[in-house]
């Protein structure tokens, strides 16, 4: 079997939270069709109306937005060595558009957000509009090309190196975002404030039926 086309390579597992690095035979639009991509999509959900995070109401499909907070042990990014909420790097080889994909990892737990009505907690599989933090196919990082033969791929089979183009994406606390997914409103066991509403409660996002939308909020 080509190892293009191997299953899903689980690197480790994470309570609560997903992690995964895997070989993907599957084509990439490239950077530029990506960030257009996002450009749309963000314009789209802003046309959604925001709701507070003290008013969503069990059910509900909302859009929220608020500051990323830290609530447990944070994460170090692969490439960039950031301390982060979760990351997402992917790995595309080849000239040709579009490109061959040959590596994708993403580590997240749940994410919680703030926007100064509430707190809601945001749960995976996330579906992440973000802007990358780096984006480059340029001076490839050794850790990269190491990542990458470490899943089997033979990345000679595209050529040179500098074939390579990745994508590094970080959530880190402190960063405004806009979530949208299907809301449940549970009742807090540990009581904590903020809650306007009593007894006290927490607003869930979670991705049962369909990914939880995260990306950038407008500036």
């Amino acid at each position: 079997m080509d190892g293009l086309n191997i299953a899903l390579i689980v690197i480790g597992a994470i309570a609560a939270g997903m992690t995964f690095a895997r070989i993907v035979s599957g084509r990439s639009e490239g950077p530029g069709g990506q960030a257009t991509g996002r450009s749309s999509l963000r314009r789209e959900l802003m046309q959604m109306p925001a709701t507070p995070i003290a008013a969503v109401k069990d059910g509900d499909r909302v859009r929220i937005q608020g500051q990323v907070l830290a609530r447990g042990p944070l994460r170090t990014s692969p490439v960039s060595e950031l301390a982060c909420v979760g990351f997402r790097l992917t790995v595309d080889a080849g000239q040709q558009s579009p490109s061959q994909r040959v590596f994708e990892q993403e580590e997240f737990d749940s994410v919680v957000v703030f926007d100064g009505t509430g707190e809601a907690v945001l749960h995976a599989p996330f579906r992440l509009e973000l802007d990358p933090y780096d984006a480059r196919s340029e001076n490839v990082p050794q850790v990269v090309i190491d990542l990458v033969k470490q899943t089997g791929a033979n990345i000679t089979m595209f050529g040179v190196l500098d074939q390579l183009f990745y994508v590094e994406t970080v959530l880190q606390p402190g960063d405004e975002i806009i979530a949208i997914g299907r809301a449940t409103v549970e009742i807090d066991p540990a009581g904590r404030p903020p809650s306007s509403r009593e007894p006290p409660v927490v607003c869930h996002l979670r991705g049962a039926d369909e990914p939880v939308v995260i990306a950038d909020a407008e500036q």
